[in-house]
């Protein structure tokens, strides 16, 4: 049985699903009530709202009495929770916006020496996407992106928060949302709390941050997660629930207190490298978008000829001058490039 000190959940999709899990709060409440009269465990909500947003989306488990003791907020910021409200923890949220400061400078160097390296190195590679805190290259094989992507893992070790995905011909390195965990290490550094007693239950990208181990030993996610959330609770040895959202974080709950956790991947699941890069848009996405923007500029053009007849006839009152100005404009220009092509 693992002594849990501290929970740290993820809010939407984790805690709170799209599906009416209303019945499963009172579970869920005395799960916790359970764990913190064994451990003294604290519950740490972990979301990207903000604290006003939270507040709100929180009230349904906030009526049946479910509240956490920490609420990290915006993805990094530390409040505590009591009976007066929220009260942010000003300096260690300092500490915190200096160290992502820091970071996001150092990832922007390294992903210009990256480019230069791999680019310097091999010839069937082309750059899909970089920016300051991504690159993204397509090889000419998937052996040549397999050695891409086994070099640049070794690279990104020291940044924790800089991830690789290989899909298919596809290397993408970028920066996954790394401030939960970042937060949630900060705070259990304040409260003497350990990663191995540290229980990280998240769905989405931007709680991969919570399950390295440095920050938590004991991960777990629910079956509505991300390929890449699931791959990482499997290499960690945590439990991989059958169940979504709240139903899921139950199950992890009881797989961690009876023994039973299971890193099984499911039957359905297939690994990301096998796969498109989901994050990049493709080019019959790209092309529907193309569509979309001439469908809205056709519209506007007839809105603007129905408005033109009608403010000729003086129908629309006051602001048939003002409909008619750039009509009338464009007709004085084609006047003028007629008179010179004649």
């Amino acid at each position: 049985m693992a002594v849990i000190r501290m929970l740290a959940t993820d809010l939407d999709g984790t805690l709170i699903g799209s599906a009416n899990e209303f019945p499963l709060y009172n579970d869920f409440r005395e799960k916790v009530q359970v764990l913190r009269h064994n451990y003294g465990t604290i519950w740490v909500a972990c979301t990207g709202r903000s604290l006003s947003s939270f507040n709100e989306f929180f009230s349904p488990m906030r009526m049946m009495g479910i509240m956490p003791d920490f609420v990290i907020v915006n993805h990094a910021y530390i409040y505590s929770v009591g009976n007066f409200g929220c009260l942010p923890h000003l300096l260690w949220n300092l500490r915190i916006r200096y160290l992502i400061w820091a970071s996001q400078l150092y990832v922007r160097d390294a992903i210009d020496e990256w480019h230069e390296m791999i680019t310097g190195v091999s010839l069937g590679v082309s750059t899909i996407r970089r920016k300051s805190d991504r690159l993204c290259l397509r090889f000419d094989s998937e052996e040549s992106a397999t050695v891409a992507a086994n070099l640049l893992m070794e690279k990104v070790k020291p940044y924790r928060h800089l991830k690789v995905f290989r899909y298919l011909m596809e290397v993408d390195v970028r920066s996954v949302p790394f401030t939960k965990g970042l937060a949630v290490s900060e705070l259990a550094h304040h409260l003497d709390v350990s990663s191995s007693e540290i229980l990280a239950i998240g769905n989405g990208h931007n709680d991969i941050s919570m399950m390295d181990k440095n920050v938590a030993q004991l991960v777990g996610c629910p079956a509505n997660s991300e390929d890449e959330v699931i791959e990482t609770v499997h290499k960690a040895g945590g439990h991989i629930a059958k169940k979504r959202s709240l139903g899921g974080v139950l199950e992890i709950l009881d797989a961690y207190a009876d023994g039973t956790v299971c890193c099984d991947f499911p039957q359905e699941w297939v690994p990301p490298a096998k796969g498109h890069n989901p994050s990049i848009v493709r080019s019959g996405k790209k092309k529907k978008q193309k569509f979309n923007t001439i469908r809205v500029l056709l519209f506007l053009g007839v809105a603007y000829v129905v408005l033109v007849v009608f403010a000729n006839f003086r129908m629309i009152p006051y602001v048939s001058g003002i409909i008619m100005k750039p009509y009338k404009l464009f007709l004085a220009l084609l006047e003028k490039i007629m008179t010179l092509l004649w």
